[in-house]
């Protein structure tokens, strides 16, 4: 259960002046309490109960009931405090202690409630009692601050720590941010003086930018022409080729061919194919190889063979090689078959 507690409250009749009063709790309820006050000549006393509270407040009072309890418990059982309430005693004497709560708003008092207690004369007042409680509640006070205090000033102390690191990584964040930025002109600047450099390189390589530079690339063309030498034309080849092989004459007459060079055959001129009309060389097969030839409905066909190619007739200028004056030769040594001969002749 909880301890009584003592209440100061001024009074509006009388500057200056309060009336105490002592607070006891008498039931389950936090408002059910027996309130017994005294201007310090008249005991007074009041009961109350929680679930008649509302009696209390007056009818064209502005607040709700959960404001009005919540009032209550702040004024008689220093609950919560609620902003901008006030408590007046105005006193009748000896016979009635009237306390008004009233709500301050701009100026302007509004009345909440009322409180009246009545005068009891056989009521003691233990004055000595209430006295002793008051210091026993500044006590306990003093210790609350004193832990308080305490407490706030460790949290104090770590929050100056705090503070100290914070300004201390400022700083190292400027300091990095300053050297950060000095390395990045420094590069900038870097990178401008190469990119003027190859600005002025390709302005003296452009024609026409700089007579220098147009007097420099002229004598280096005419150098490179003056040491380049002309290569040999195909007419000059031939007739290298022809002195080397003694002249086209000798080699006719003696019955050798002139070796015909790679320039020689592209100036050339590729003949025509002379057109052959006898019929005995269209056709030289005889009747057993026609008949050889046509294939049975049975057999299967014979791929075609490949033809072999066919010299390019040559030109009526053109000089024989060594390899046709051969063939020649051969064909000229062998008599036909069935021609007469020396020996024939001597016989008949």
């Amino acid at each position: 259960m909880a301890t009584p507690h003592i209440i100061r409250i001024p009074r509006t009749d009388q500057e200056g002046a309060y009336v105490l009063g002592q607070v006891t709790p008498s039931g389950s309820k936090p408002l059910n309490v027996k309130f017994v006050a005294t201007d310090g000549y008249a005991p007074f006393i009041i009961k109350l109960r929680h679930d008649r509270i509302g009696e209390y407040r007056v009818s064209n009072s502005p607040c709700s009931p959960e404001e009005w309890e919540a009032i209550l418990k702040s004024f008689l059982l220093r609950g919560d405090p609620v902003e901008g309430i006030e408590a007046g005693a105005e006193v009748k004497s000896e016979v009635s202690l009237t306390i008004t709560v009233r709500r301050r708003v701009q100026g302007i008092n509004q009345r909440l409630g009322t409180l009246a207690l009545k005068y009891k004369e056989d009521e003691e007042v233990q004055l000595f009692d209430w006295c002793g409680a008051v210091a026993l509640e500044r006590e306990k006070f003093q210790e609350t601050v004193a832990t308080e205090t305490a407490k706030v000033t460790d949290l104090e102390a770590r929050i100056t720590e705090l503070r100290n690191q914070l300004d201390e990584l400022t700083q190292a964040k400027k300091d990095r941010e300053s050297e950060i930025l000095e390395k990045f002109c420094d590069i900038l600047n870097e990178k401008k003086v190469k990119i003027r450099e190859q600005q002025r390189l390709l302005a003296a390589a452009r024609p026409g930018s700089s007579g220098h530079a147009i007097s420099a690339r002229v004598a280096q063309v005419a150098s490179s022409q003056a040491d380049r030498k002309p290569a040999p034309s195909r007419r000059a080849k031939r007739k290298a080729l022809e002195d080397a092989s003694g002249g086209g004459s000798s080699d006719s007459d003696d019955g050798f061919a002139r070796p015909v060079s790679d320039a020689d055959r592209m100036d050339i001129d590729t003949p025509e194919p002379a057109k052959v009309s006898a019929e005995g060389e269209d056709r030289q097969t005889t009747d057993d190889d026609a008949t050889g030839s046509e294939p049975d409905g049975d057999e299967p066909i014979p791929p075609p063979r490949a033809q072999p190619r066919k010299p390019a007739p040559k030109k009526d200028g053109a000089l024989p090689t060594r390899h046709d004056l051969r063939n020649m030769t051969k064909k000229e040594a062998t008599p036909p078959p069935g021609s007469e001969t020396d020996s024939g002749d001597d016989e008949l």
